[in-house]
């Protein structure tokens, strides 16, 4: 039972409780809010109906790996009864083009599928990575990969990147010219240069690639995570690899309280209270109580507290707050 110490509190609550439909503010995050997770285009070999229902399922495959994070989705034998039942699923179809077909499909029943057979869920809001990608053309010459780059390696990442479902960011020649960015200076400068640069240019990641002859080494940062490998593809592999092990969440829903602070306004409420609703492993949102410029949020959650933290945190809207224990997440109203 929530009590009120004053009737202003209470008018204050009913008010806040009528502002569902407010048009929330604009949100200050980098993330990018991914709208075609459950949709893929995949080669159509003829119109016949046999054509047409491998297609489906190849097409639902593909949907797979990006929506669970699971790079080998497509082939998991627990999942071939969802693929087996494809056209079920599929909300709409159109050729592509001569040779291939786009698909839709009906996301919130494949959530219900993947959630209540104990499968991940990545939600639609996804890090953004930058990647600086230097090149080696001679012993100490080389160039950049920008945004018009049309080179095999650059369309290879970008392919894989689609596949997983993350997205990319790519300097633009301006941002070489404002930074006084070159091949030689970006192979020799720190790599926690870069990833500051990358952050002010609106990127949640940094990846950073130095392209040899026969092979690129990529190092990968995000949050308090560092890590090193090499292959071409790799540097989009990995990158969705380690975003998906943080944000993809199984299991039953569960009760988490988070305390957000700042709300004093309808339209901050309305904003927090949409952004809350818009997480795709968040399946209820209710408000416990009000405190002064304090709101307490009842989510009904997959994944634990740990997960919807890291989730927030990387959006901004919500900024989380030192002072959380271990019964109530706290966190703040961005302004």
């Amino acid at each position: 039972m929530v009590f009120y110490n004053t009737m202003t509190q209470y008018i204050r609550l009913l008010l806040l409780a009528c502002a569902v439909g407010v048009a929330a503010m604009t949100l200050p995050a980098a993330a990018a809010v991914r709208s075609d997770l459950f949709q893929a285009t995949v080669p159509l070999a003829d119109r016949s109906e046999a054509a047409q229902a491998a297609a489906f399922q190849a097409a639902l495959r593909a949907v797979l790996v990006k929506v669970t994070g699971v790079r080998s989705a497509g082939e998991d034998p627990s999942l071939a009864p969802l693929v087996s039942e494809a056209r079920r699923f599929v909300q709409q179809y159109r050729a592509a083009n001569d040779h291939d077909l786009w698909v839709a499909f009906d996301a919130g029943a494949i959530e219900r599928w993947l959630t209540q057979s104990g499968h991940p869920v990545w939600g639609r809001e996804r890090p953004t990575t930058f990647v600086w990608l230097a090149v080696q053309s001679g012993a100490n010459a080389g160039s950049i990969v920008t945004q018009g780059d049309s080179s095999e390696l650059k369309a290879q990442l970008d392919a894989a990147a689609s596949e997983r479902g993350i997205t990319l960011l790519w300097p633009s020649g301006a941002d070489l010219q404002n930074n006084r960015l070159d091949y030689a200076t970006l192979t020799t400068a720190p790599t926690t240069t870069l990833a500051a640069l990358a952050r002010r240019l609106g990127a949640d990641a940094t990846l950073v690639g130095r392209a040899g002859i026969s092979s690129v080494h990529w190092i990968l940062m995000f949050q308090d995570r560092n890590t090193e490998f090499s292959g071409a593809a790799e540097g989009a592999e990995r990158a969705a690899d380690t975003y998906a092990a943080l944000f993809a969440s199984s299991g039953s829903p569960a009760p988490i309280d988070i305390d957000v602070s700042g709300i004093d306004a309808i339209h901050g409420y309305a904003a927090a209270l949409n952004y809350l609703e818009s997480l795709a492993f968040v399946s209820h949102v209710g408000v416990e109580s009000l405190s002064g410029d304090v709101v307490r949020f009842r989510l009904e959650t997959r994944g634990g507290p740990e997960p919807l933290r890291r989730a927030l945190a990387m959006n901004g809207l919500l900024e989380p707050d030192a002072s959380t224990d271990g019964a109530v997440q706290r966190f703040h109203l961005h302004r």
